[in-house]
């Protein structure tokens, strides 16, 4: 192989070695985009979780006592739920879940237990936001 031919396959290799350093540097810009978007994405959805845990499908406000269904895992005030089990109950009706979309078509007070996690959770929430 002559000196000129072995010159001209270097060459080639540079240029190859240029562009892929181009295309990782896009690539890479493109990776660190794509994560940053993710945890923004992460944050809306850990705010809106948190909103939605904390307020009660029934009375739109924040629960003081909440109440978790065995059967399909919806949160509610204690004493919201147990109201109305006990209308639809005396109307001779079976109870919905609150929660729209949810396919538990007949909520019983057996099903719920109380949630002393989200009830610590929520009066953390309430310490935070009277400090600030």
């Amino acid at each position: 192989m002559s000196l000129k031919a072995v010159d001209g396959i270097l060459s080639s290799l540079k240029s190859c070695q240029t562009d892929l350093g181009t295309g990782m540097d896009i690539v890479t810009d493109v990776a660190m985009d794509l994560v940053e978007g993710i945890e923004e994405l992460d944050e809306d959805i850990a705010v809106t979780q948190s909103q939605v845990n904390f307020t009660c499908p029934l009375t739109q406000v924040e629960m003081l006592n909440p109440m978790k269904n065995k059967k399909c895992n919806h949160h509610y005030d204690e004493e919201a739920i147990l109201s109305l089990i006990k209308t639809k109950y005396s109307q001779k009706k079976k109870c919905r879940c609150p929660v729209v979309g949810c396919g538990n078509g007949d909520v019983k007070e057996s099903d719920l237990i109380p949630d002393h996690m989200l009830r610590r959770k929520i009066q953390n929430q309430k310490r935070k936001s009277n400090q600030t």
